[in-house]
């Protein structure tokens, strides 16, 4: 499985052990599986190999290798980004520090789009927006889950639209995936391609003050420009609900990720603009609303 020369006295099980051990006195409650994946990062394997391998010695560089990952998660440098990769709605993305890593949370957004569409649209030539798509997951499966659809997907940072182009060539969707520069806090200017049967936006949304308290895997390494959305949280929706408004077709829907304690505030400000009517929190699985819809009132 491996390169013979230069081999230690360290064997996939003992390496493995150290690391847990390791991962585990830094407060990594997944300590066995995070130290799995480092190694099968540095030996480019699969779970079963490890296991059938597991006397093997690593060679002095995989030995190396793999100690420098473990120290830098110990750091709390997050997995997703020493590993490069998440998984999103059963898929795999391309992840850096240029892009906010993915949460299963998200996935509510398409759950949303997919139930609003109905059946009958999974072949529509839908036209539609991701703002603030940072590495593209919303904007790449929307494109999956209609392949007759054509997706804009906006960002403020052209390192994060690269992480998207790359996620979109992986997952053959490129050429139906328009990428934009443009900072959502700013006036919109996409006359050409709209306009839009659905916008879908995970924005900034944690409050300035609590920043500081996020967890340092979080607080220290993801993007701050994709966490915070000011002193309530909440400034990114009231520059991104009247945008909406301007850019939906007559009958088509906004569906937003809000965090804590904002679904009730984000529908009382989608209540108070008048072009806006259906207006429905999906709450996650613990009970919390997560996701917000409405529909842009016909005429």
């Amino acid at each position: 499985m491996m390169d013979s020369s230069h081999k230690t006295s360290t064997t996939i099980q003992s390496g493995l052990r150290e690391a847990r051990g390791l991962l585990s006195a830094q407060g990594i409650e997944s300590s066995p599986l995070e130290a799995e994946l480092l190694l099968r990062q540095v030996l480019e394997v699969r779970k079963e190999d490890l296991i059938l391998h597991s006397d093997e010695a690593l060679t002095e560089l995989q030995e190396e290798h793999f100690r420098q990952l473990v120290q830098r998660r110990c750091r709390k440098e997050p997995l997703a980004y020493i590993t490069g990769r998440r998984e999103f709605w059963s898929l795999d993305f391309t992840v850096n520090p240029n892009v906010l890593i993915p949460r299963p949370e998200t996935e509510g957004l398409i759950e949303r789009m997919l139930e609003l569409a109905g059946g009958g649209a999974r072949d529509a030539a839908l036209r539609v927006l991701d703002v603030g798509t940072g590495s593209g997951i919303l904007a790449v499966v929307a494109a999956l889950e209609f392949p007759q659809a054509w997706i804009t997907a906006v960002d403020c940072s052209a390192d994060a639209l690269a992480v998207t182009r790359d996620n979109a060539l992986r997952h053959q969707v490129a050429e139906r995936i328009e990428l934009l520069l443009m900072d959502m806090m700013k006036p919109w200017n996409l006359k050409d391609s709209g306009p839009y049967d659905f916008i879908l936006s995970n924005p900034p949304y944690i409050p300035s003050q609590e920043m500081e308290r996020l967890m340092p895997d979080v607080r220290d390494y993801e993007p701050r420009a994709a966490l915070e959305g000011g002193p309530d949280g909440l400034a990114c929706y009231r520059r991104l609900i009247p945008n909406a408004f301007d850019y939906l077709k007559p009958e088509g829907h906004l569906i937003v990720e809000v965090g804590d304690g904002q679904a009730e505030p984000v529908a009382q400000k989608l209540q108070a603009h008048s072009g806006f009517e259906e207006i429905k929190i999906i709450q996650d699985l613990s009970g919390k609303g997560r996701v917000v819809s409405a529909k842009r009132a016909h005429g």
